[in-house]
């Protein structure tokens, strides 16, 4: 029995059969080389495929030599050097008992982040906004072979033993490119028309299954609201799957919103964003419906097969986060499963790789350092001092391994500096992770003292072999010279919330270039509180360090209170309301008028304790930001990796 029976019950698409309704939604892994998928990507998805879904999609393969990057970093099953490996990968995840369809992609004319050789082609010269080149308008010789190269590419696949093909026909890319009035200004059989924009992507279908016949099963990805002006909407893509489903060649639908740079809905956006448009395009085609988008947990995807709004449910970030959602859902563990965050920090920068900032594992399966070592033949009696991320996931992966552990905390409860990060605007979310970890803690027994100030090793009360110290950081206070009435600094705001607007609300907010959610969520507390806000930064670009998904959304919220940026400039002197601005460049100054001078003062690490303990003969490590201040994907990090090896 399971709390989830919609959930767990098993279904079809076309003629595969599946355990269950959970899918693992295509996202790029880019553990990839010249092409080829390596042993880094197959290990990524057989842990997951372990935990068992009901099916996986691969991250999009590029379907042609001209959509592919100098990196390297896209798998390209056009080439015959690619195609064990990929083969590899499918049987990894069938061993399992899990079918796996493989996506395919051409880019049009977007880039994503790493230029081609190659020039961009798209059915017309329409620049992306979010590439400097124009692409070249397609002619026929060219859409001719690359729906051909579509076909080529799904037969590879199916001789690699998927089980089927997704055209990914979304976020802007190609196939979009041609459905979309924004991207398609054409003016014969490819143009104009919904009939004729529709044409690529039916010949593209037709071309797949010439190629691999009937009994493959055939998947296409939509944007039910692309999100962009003159793109498609919802009653726009009722009317594209409809035409699909009357072609008689395909087998579902994966229904998602957004383009490139604004479909991986981060922690301010709603959860489950596609599953209203996707319960009308289900309404409208009867063919199934998978969809995605901000589902993480049994309870939201249970909901929305419940409510008839999709047949299957979709999710990567929640399997990035932990790799055994799956059977922990099944288990009746949702307590225990890692939450993801939607942070889009660590899984969405490629750096080099897939990543996650509460799940180091993920993108690390095959590094020793970080697989679990089992029960320790050597228990240790441990003090961990510092409740924040770090501090608590030492304390867990420590306690699962056999040690004595005991955690000391200074507040009167744990989440340390992190708690302050979910008072930012719609990030409440944040507080996941410490409910998981704090949960996780008292299942393992693990004793918590709060309330403990620890300055020697007397302090702990008890003799313990090793310390961790994850004593984090505070912030620093305003400097001498900008102290005025009228400032204060970021932290404060984030303690004690934004103050109601004086005089003539203006305020301003200096950032020390770092320009991430510390500076830019503050902003936007006092965007919320009623502030006509000027934003200060010296680096060149605004909210540079914040992932780009999440870039356009929070400007969308700030210019909606009047925001103003000015860039390359810093704070040169206050005075009674008054902030005396400097431009970097130019050293023009200008005097503004504000009634609150908000400033982004940074932060310092709590040090010292390390020496100390360290002088009373006892093992330290320190973790997090007490060694310097980062993030908090950083301090869970340091502390997976160092209690693998205690």
């Amino acid at each position: 029995m399971t709390a989830f029976p919609r959930l767990f019950s098993p279904t079809a698409i076309g003629k595969m059969q599946l355990a269950n309704r959970i899918v693992m939604l295509p996202h790029g892994t880019s553990m990839v080389r010249n092409g080829a998928i390596t042993e880094d990507d197959i290990a990524y998805y057989e842990a997951r495929a372990r935990s068992g879904l009901g099916l996986m999609i691969t991250g999009a393969a590029i379907v042609h030599p001209s959509t592919a990057t100098k990196a390297g970093n896209l798998v390209a099953p056009y080439s015959e050097h690619v195609l064990e490996g990929l083969a590899k990968r499918v049987d990894a995840v069938h061993a399992h008992g899990v079918k796996i369809i493989g996506q395919l992609v051409h880019l049009g004319r977007e880039m994503i982040g790493s230029e081609s050789d190659f020039a961009p082609m798209a059915p017309s010269a329409v620049r992306s906004p979010r590439d400097p080149f124009p692409p070249h308008e397609m002619d026929h010789k060219t859409i001719r072979e690359i729906v051909e190269s579509f076909g080529v590419c799904a037969a590879n696949l199916k001789r690699t033993r998927h089980d089927g093909v997704e055209i990914h026909g979304a976020h802007g890319y190609l196939v979009a490119q041609f459905l979309s009035p924004a991207t398609n200004f054409r003016s014969d059989s490819y143009g104009g028309s919904l009939e004729n924009r529709l044409r690529f992507l039916r010949e593209v279908t037709e071309s797949i299954r010439r190629h691999c016949g009937d009994d493959f099963v055939l998947g296409c990805r939509l944007s039910a609201d692309e999100e962009i002006e003159n793109g498609l909407g919802i009653q726009d893509n009722v009317q594209i799957s409809k035409a699909i489903a009357a072609w008689g060649m395909t087998d579902y639908l994966s229904i998602t919103v957004g383009t490139r740079g604004g479909y991986v809905k981060d922690v301010t956006q709603p959860v489950a964003s596609a599953a209203r448009a996707a319960q009308l395009i289900r309404a409208a085609c009867a063919l199934p419906i998978i969809v995605g988008q901000r589902i993480n947990t049994p309870a939201i995807a249970e909901r929305i097969l419940v409510e008839g709004q999709a047949d299957l449910v979709g999710m990567a970030r929640a399997f990035i986060a932990d790799a055994d959602w799956v059977s922990k859902a099944a288990n009746g563990q949702v307590e225990r499963i890692r939450p993801c965050l939607g942070l889009n920090q660590d899984c969405r920068s490629f750096s080099p790789h897939l990543h996650c900032a509460v799940n180091p594992m993920a993108g690390r399966e095959l590094r020793a350092e970080f697989a679990f070592k089992g029960i320790t033949t050597h228990p240790r009696r441990i003090a961990v001092i510092g409740a924040g991320p770090g501090g608590l996931e030492a304390a867990r992966v420590a306690s699962l391994r056999g040690h004595a552990v005991s955690v000391f905390e200074a507040s009167d409860g744990i989440g340390g500096q992190f708690l302050y990060a979910s008072t930012v605007p719609h990030r409440e979310d944040l507080r996941r992770l410490i409910d998981y970890l704090g949960a996780e803690l008292r299942r393992q027994s693990v004793p918590l003292h709060l309330g403990a100030h620890i300055h020697t090793a007397a302090d702990l009360g008890h003799d313990f072999d090793v310390a961790i110290i994850a004593t984090g950081a505070l912030a620093k206070p305003v400097p001498d010279e900008f102290t005025a009435a009228q400032v204060m600094t970021w932290f404060d705001v984030l303690k004690n919330g934004a103050p109601a607007p004086t005089g003539n609300g203006q305020a301003v907010l200096v950032d020390d270039g770092s320009a991430f959610w510390w500076s830019y969520g503050v902003a936007e507390a006092l965007v919320i509180a009623g502030w006509r806000v000027r934003i200060v930064t010296p680096s060149s670009a605004i909210a540079a360090s914040i992932p780009t998904e999440s870039v356009g959304p929070l400007l969308a919220r700030l210019g909606s209170g009047g925001t103003q940026y000015s860039v390359l400039t810093t704070l040169e002197s206050v005075t009674p309301g008054q902030a005396c601005l400097i431009n970097l460049t130019s050293g023009d100054v200008e005097q503004v008028e504000c009634d609150l001078l908000v400033l982004q003062t940074g932060r310092a690490s709590v040090r010292g304790l390390d020496s100390v303990l360290s002088a009373s003969g006892m093992e330290t490590h320190s973790i997090g930001d007490c060694v310097t201040p980062r993030r908090m994907s950083h301090a869970v990090f340091d502390a997976q990796k160092l209690a693998q090896a205690l």
